[in-house]
């Protein structure tokens, strides 16, 4: 008598469980998934999806992209976060209708970043398309934007249907008057400009993020979002030694003393040993700060903070000093719950320098950082975590883009 033969079955799992254990994997194992299975194959793709990251995609792989979301529309609606850093040249392209095309698929889209990648080493391209219109006909509703790649005016079709859910808007390179009409954004909480003469008047503003050059009479303008401000990032480029850091935080103090969250970042800058120096200590304007729960200082100019009362300056270079430094902040400001600082310690070349693509660039410049994590009700009581980087991360520290 013939046996029967049983049919080969496939094992099933309910979603959420494939969800849950997709979202342990590491994203190469996701990607041999979609290829593999058809058990995690749809949760992988998920994922995988939902952020995008082409910032430093070469022009064929965002093309690639592009007509990948184009031919299949169910991937498109999967991408809920999308990064891009498009050419100079992109505006006498052909390739700017695929980049729109793409662009139009993805419905689910709630933040965007599209800002001008790293071809033209001295800036001078900033905010230059004048292909507004790829953005202005998309059907998504954001609720994060950032772009230093279109001229403003070129967006002014964009507010408006963008009303409905934007909260978190950054445009750096914006240095006038806010371009922005008063019944647009209603729900803007969250700004980066390039200074405080690019503010709004009358909107209450809980993040404020500033992209450049800021004199001190100019951070008076902050006083006008005092009631409502909590967080508030400053990032210097060319940081010179006629502004320091503790008249900075003297002015802040002064006026919007009870913010939650502040970062002093010195961006990229053309940096030689001959215009590195040190400063007096900006410990003591710590105390003036009444709520201040997180603060994160990043230094590529600045090598030591000199403070009277010690032998020895803090020098940023040392792991022993830099710990020693975020100790007495946390000591001086009794409601710090962390202090981030971060130094750069290589030697400078003197070449104009942006951020270091992730795994490529990242051995040029050398970096040493400490995070001082405290638990417990003030200086004195609880405990506090030290760990050591050598890689600075801004955008894990700061609380701008934070939900």
């Amino acid at each position: 008598m013939a046996r029967k033969r049983r049919r080969g079955t496939t094992p099933s799992l309910p979603p959420e469980i494939c969800a849950q254990i997709c979202e342990e994997l590491s994203r190469k194992d996701l990607v041999t998934l979609c290829r593999t299975s058809r058990l995690f194959g749809d949760q992988a793709q998920r994922i995988i999806y939902r952020v995008v990251d082409l910032r430093w995609s070469t022009p064929g792989a965002l093309l690639s992209w592009c007509l990948a979301v184009t031919r299949h529309p169910q991937l498109a609606q999967r991408v809920h976060s999308l990064f891009m850093h498009l050419p100079v040249d992109l505006s006498f392209s052909s390739d700017v209708a695929k980049i729109a095309r793409a662009l139009a698929k993805c419905l689910n889209l709630k933040e965007l970043s599209i800002h001008r990648d790293n071809s033209d080493p001295f800036g001078f391209h900033y905010d230059c398309s004048i292909q507004g219109w790829i953005v202005t006909k998309c059907r998504f509703r954001l609720t994060k934007f950032s772009t230093s790649y279109f001229r403003i005016p070129f967006l002014s079709q964009f507010w408006t249907p963008q009303s409905e859910q934007l909260r978190v808007l950054s445009l750096p390179h914006c240095t006038e008057k806010f371009p922005i009409f008063e019944d647009q954004l209603p729900h803007l909480i969250a700004l980066e400009v390039g200074n405080t003469r690019a503010l709004p008047a009358d909107r209450e503003l809980q993040r404020i993020q500033l992209h450049g050059g800021t004199s001190l009479p100019e951070l008076s303008g902050l006083g006008a979002y005092a009631a409502s401000l909590a967080t508030f990032n400053l990032l210097r480029g060319n940081v010179k030694p006629d502004i320091s850091t503790l008249q900075i935080l003297d002015a802040l103090a002064q006026w919007v003393p009870d913010i939650l969250h502040l970062a002093l970042i010195e961006t990229d800058a053309w940096t030689t040993e001959q215009n590195l120096f040190s400063e007096g200590c900006p410990i003591g304007a710590l105390a003036k700060f009444t709520r201040l729960e997180t603060l994160s200082l990043y230094s590529q100019r600045i090598t030591a903070f000199d403070d009277p009362a010690l032998t020895e300056p803090y020098q940023l270079n040392d792991p022993v000093c830099l710990q020693a430094f975020g100790e007495a902040m946390l000591k001086m400001c009794p409601t710090l719950r962390r202090v981030v600082v971060g130094a750069r310690t290589d030697t400078p070349t003197g070449h104009h320098e942006w951020s270091p693509r992730p795994g490529v660039d990242a051995a040029v410049r050398r970096e040493l950082v400490c995070t001082l994590t405290h638990t417990g009700a003030g200086a004195a009581g609880g405990e506090t975590e030290v760990q050591f980087g050598t890689r600075f991360d801004f955008d894990a520290v700061s609380m701008f883009w934070k939900d």
